[in-house]
This record gives C-alpha cells, sequence and structure tokens, in this order.
C-alpha cells in the first residue's frame, strides 16, 4: 500500500499525494452513502451539520459549503466501505498497527461559488495544544482540479509548531492569516486518487468555480483512535486547566 519512499515524503512534507489508491466503484460506494446524507441536510440534526460558508441559520438557504461531521455515525457502513479500509491500511503503514479511526467529516462545495477554506491546521480544531500523531486523509468523491478547489500543502510547514488561528464563519472556521500561499503546492487528482496529511500541516482548499458539486469525504485515523481523548497527555493538559481555573 506504502512504499518506504513515501512514508518518508510524509514525514518530511507533511502531506503525501496518492493519486490511484480506489477505483470507481469505490468511490460510488461512498458517494451512495453520502450522497443521501447531504440530500437531507435540512433535516439533519443541528449539532451536526453547518455551513463552512457561513450562510444565515435559515434553512431556506441553501448552503454553499455544506459539512455533516462525523456521517459514519449517521450511516455505520461508511466504516465498512473499500475507501475507509484502504485509508486505514495507508495509516497504518505510517504510524503501526495500532492506529484507529478517530473522526471524519464531509464537505459538498456548492457549484459556482466563491467559498474558499482558508488556510489552517486541523490540529487548531481540537482544543488543545497537545499533538496526537493523526493521518488526516482527503478523499474527493470525483476528480479535482484547481478551479473545482483541490487541495493545496505548504511542504514542511508541520515542522513549526501550531500557528496562531483566527476565526471565521461566525466562530466556526479557522484561518492562518500570513500563511505564504506562494509556497503552496497544488494538489488536483484524478478520480480515485486522495492526499493524507500531518495535523499540523498548513493547508487550502478555494472556491468551486465549476458546475457540479465538490463532494470530498475526510477520515483522521490515530494511534488511539476513537479513545483520543483518553490520552495521557490530553488528559494531563485537560486537568491542569481545570487546576488553573479553580485558582
Amino acid at each position: 500500500m506504502l512504499s518506504i519512499e513515501e512514508a518518508a515524503r510524509f514525514r518530511e512534507d507533511g502531506f503525501l499525494v496518492l493519486p490511484q489508491v480506489l477505483g470507481a466503484g469505490a468511490i460510488a460506494e461512498v458517494r451512495a452513502l453520502l450522497d443521501p446524507l447531504f440530500a437531507r441536510f435540512d433535516h439533519l440534526p443541528r449539532d451536526v451539520k453547518r455551513d463552512l460558508a457561513a450562510r444565515p441559520a435559515d434553512d431556506t438557504v441553501a448552503p454553499r459549503s455544506a459539512e455533516i461531521e462525523r456521517p459514519s455515525r449517521l450511516d455505520a457502513r461508511l466504516r465498512a466501505t473499500e475507501a475507509f479500509r484502504r485509508c486505514r491500511d495507508v495509516a497504518r503503514a505510517i504510524g503501526g498497527p495500532s492506529v484507529g479511526y478517530s473522526f471524519d467529516h464531509a464537505i459538498y462545495k456548492a457549484p459556482f461559488n466563491d467559498a474558499e477554506t482558508p488556510w489552517h491546521q486541523d490540529q487548531a480544531y481540537t482544543g488543545h495544544r497537545r499533538l496526537l500523531r493523526t493521518f488526516h486523509f482527503w478523499i474527493p468523491l470525483q476528480a479535482v482540479t484547481v478551479e473545482s478547489g483541490c487541495m493545496q500543502f505548504i511542504p514542511a510547514s508541520h515542522e513549526a509548531g501550531l500557528r496562531a488561528h483566527g476565526r471565521r464563519a461566525g466562530g466556526h472556521v479557522r484561518a492562518v492569516h500570513d500563511a505564504d500561499g506562494t509556497q503552496a503546492v497544488v494538489c488536483p487528482l484524478p478520480l480515485g486518487g486522495l492526499t493524507v496529511h500531518h495535523p499540523l500541516t498548513l493547508h487550502y482548499t478555494g472556491p468551486n468555480r465549476t458546475a457540479d458539486v465538490r463532494r470530498a469525504w475526510i477520515i483522521h485515523f490515530g494511534p488511539w483512535g476513537r479513545l483520543a481523548k483518553l490520552h495521557p497527555a490530553i488528559v494531563l493538559e485537560r486537568m491542569a486547566r481545570l487546576a488553573a481555573g479553580a485558582r
């Protein structure tokens, strides 16, 4: 699944582009489960959905960048898909056999819209500074280009640690305002390709200027899997915060 050279490149650059991992059938399998969830997006519980493009809270307005958090909780069949298994295999090839699922979300970016996903590090969304060694897979459910909003990465940006992030979109979306986008590697992909990145790697996707929805499923795997919040480093950090608040 992964060569020694590819694993070394991931550690050096903080991301890896894998253009031929999944067949058309594996992508169709995921689409068949995610498309119905987004078709009833308006009727999903409010705590699992949002518009990353910050439309007003009005169910009559279609979201420009619809996100569903943990869709595999809404349809557990997603974790039985070939795409899920293949990504887990790649994560274990880099991180070892104890690596397991920790999180997933899906983003459907509407056609002809100017909503970008600004430069950020995923670690900024965890709520803590302690870094768990996770692997974040971005799986487009169609071929992606610069025009449709493919991934872009700044190589080796994970080596500099967690950057200061501002907030956008009603306080949810995080953004690094001084990221140097001129250093970016742009990563268009054919159908069946994907990327994997480190939680501290700066990345960005641009607006979708095409006539089709740009669909993506994102899965995180890590050494503690779903029990990441019980990692000793995270527990100690949480206890320290509680102690500081009690003073």
